[in-house]
């Protein structure tokens, strides 16, 4: 079983889904107030894919469920798609 990296300060909301884990961090706010953000998206334990958050938001609660919709949406989609032949990730 993979090792699991401790939490970072900035994480604000972990959940998995399917075999997948989604950690969302909010990193803080820029000159106009604005929330920046991403959500690490890993797959038995390796990363896979990092949703940043576009867009204006001063919400944090706004910007977490965006951040989860986004998530969501990265897991439905790739479970959708068909993976014959050998269409694995590419390393990041």
């Amino acid at each position: 079983m993979p090792v699991q990296p401790a939490p970072l300060e900035t994480e604000v909301r972990r959940f998995e889904a399917d075999g997948w884990t989604v950690r969302i961090h909010l990193t803080g706010t820029g000159p106009e107030g604005f929330l920046a953000g991403h959500a690490d998206v890993s797959q038995a334990g390796l990363p896979r894919c990092r949703l940043m958050l576009v867009g204006q938001r001063h919400d944090a609660a706004a910007a977490i469920d965006i951040l989860e919709a986004k998530a969501r949406g990265f897991i439905a989609d790739w479970s959708r798609r068909d993976h014959s032949g050998h269409t694995g990730f590419a390393e990041l």
